[in-house]
């Protein structure tokens, strides 16, 4: 039976008015007695009488990055008053109910509201069912329903600004430990020719082995090889939580200044769970692994503490790897490999030193990802 705590006390304080006044002959005191319990009957009928309120919600955006605006719109179609009962409503987000204030309009059978729906952290975010609650005026009776679908909003990592990477080198040939800081270009790759594409980077011998126009993707030999990893082990940080979650957006925000550079990119997590190559875009135009890759960092999560991963390409220029404080440097320092530009992020609630060189590898500290972030600025400046 919906009856609400205050709804139950005045059933029983009506109740016993109602025997005591008939036992001791006093009418006035019944007659009391029964206009609670009326009124308690009157306000429970009219609640669990059938509503024909149809509620549609919209959410916009399905995609959006950690703590930016993301809106709900609930419409509701129907009386919403009737004699007793009124309405209110809540949308479950995240398993917590936020409350939707619905406006008063007196005989409008459709009305429309928007609120915010709160993006506090990374990943999938359930938003739905809404609850749709009815109540008598008095306080006596209430119940509700559950009503829409559920859906899906992807929240991605917060963007930390990041200024730019450290300079690259241009590799000599295989076997040589000659580097140059500039050169010519390197063929990367082919692409079926688009409108807009520069016709004197048209591939001849393949535009005729296969007959249909191929366009040379050209990269330049200075530009940095970058390979990012993120540590997902948990035992590095001393469990889940926002220090993960600090390390994931530093790794958010150096993947996306290489993939914006047009830099080739390789993304790997310590525990080989994971791991995604994006090709280098001399155009810079959107690629598909980089939509991939961010994919894939909105849903990222923690993995038990296991073997750190050898499976690592060589021959990079930039090596990174992002921690935390539980975890051991100089083993991470070690799978960077023979990289030119070696460095271990570390996110530290307490830094001693913020950025550090130990046996070729810069060592930086932050408490969270925007100090790490200006850390590595610094650095690249030097």
């Amino acid at each position: 039976m919906p009856l609400t705590a205050r709804g139950w006390a005045t059933l029983v304080l009506g109740t016993l008015l109602v025997v005591a006044g008939l036992a001791w002959h006093y009418p006035l005191v019944a007659g009391l007695g029964g206009a609670l319990v009326v009124i308690v009957v009157a306000e429970l009928v009219s609640v669990l009488a059938t509503s024909h309120v149809e509620v549609h919600r919209e959410v916009s955006p399905t995609v959006v990055v950690r703590h930016e605006p993301c809106t709900g719109t609930l419409r509701l179609t129907g009386r919403r008053r009737r004699g007793l009962v009124r309405f209110d409503a809540m949308d479950e987000v995240d398993g917590t109910l936020v409350p939707v204030e619905l406006p008063e309009t007196p005989g409008a059978t459709t009305v429309a509201v928007s609120y915010p729906i709160p993006t506090p952290r990374r990943g999938l975010l359930p938003v739905g069912p809404v609850h749709l609650r009815r109540y008598g005026l008095a306080g006596m009776a209430a119940t509700s329903t559950e009503t829409g679908r559920v859906e899906q909003v992807r929240v991605l990592p917060r963007r930390i600004p990041l200024g730019d990477l450290m300079p690259g080198h241009r590799h000599a040939p295989a076997g040589s430990d000659l580097s140059l800081e500039y050169g010519g270009t390197d063929l990367v790759g082919l692409h079926e020719y688009a409108m807009g594409d520069d016709l004197r980077r048209l591939h001849w011998p393949t535009s005729a082995r296969t007959g249909t126009l191929m366009v040379r993707e050209d990269a330049d030999p200075a530009e940095p090889q970058v390979c990012v990893l993120l540590d997902d082990r948990v035992g590095s940080y001393g469990g889940p939580g926002e220090p993960f979650e600090e390390a994931v957006e530093l790794v958010a925000a150096l993947c996306r200044v290489t993939v914006d550079r047009g830099y080739p990119l390789q993304f790997r997590t310590v525990s080989g769970r994971h791991g995604v190559h994006v090709p280098g875009s001399p155009t810079r135009l959107p690629q598909r692994e980089a939509h991939d890759l961010d994919w894939l960092l909105a849903e990222i999560d923690v993995a038990g503490s296991g073997e750190v991963t050898r499976d690592l390409p060589p021959g990079q220029d930039i090596a990174v790897v992002v921690t935390g404080s539980e975890a051991d440097r100089h083993e991470l320092g070690l799978l960077l490999g023979d990289a030119a530009t070696r460095v271990v992020a570390a996110v530290d609630p307490l830094p001693l030193v913020a950025a550090e060189q130990r046996a070729g590898v810069l060592l930086l500290r932050g408490a969270g990802s925007l100090s790490l972030a200006a850390a590595w600025d610094e650095a690249a400046a030097r």
